[in-house]
């Protein structure tokens, strides 16, 4: 059985192949925002209202997020086509990144997971 392909820091990737880092924020301190969302027929139930959630909870975090929401809409969809699925249960998880404790949030690269 192959591995399903996840979105892994703006790549499709193998998620067997993903590693979290032991200094990701989001590993140690829980540092991070996340959105489950569901898909029917390939199309993502309410879509940007979950991804405006999203940012507006990485905002308030003073995590700075590099995809744009038509960005992170585009991965979402890619992860569905690469797996073959319509009718799925989707996640969004990121974190602040790794980085020493003392780093603000915006001063790190964040962890950005899109599997379904």
């Amino acid at each position: 059985m192959t591995a399903p392909i996840v979105y892994w820091n703006g790549e499709l990737v193998p998620a067997d192949t993903v590693a979290v880092s032991c200094s990701d924020r989001g590993f140690l301190l829980g540092e991070g925002a996340f959105e489950t969302m569901r898909s029917y027929g390939g199309r993502v139930f309410r879509l940007r209202a979950h991804l405006s959630r999203l940012c507006s909870t990485l905002g308030w975090l003073g995590v700075r997020l590099e995809e744009t929401p038509d960005r992170l809409a585009s991965a979402v969809a890619e992860v569905l086509l690469q797996n073959g699925l319509l009718d799925a249960r989707l996640r969004i998880t990121v974190t602040s990144g790794p980085g020493a404790a003392w780093l603000e949030p915006a001063a790190r690269q964040p962890s950005r997971l899109i599997e379904a």
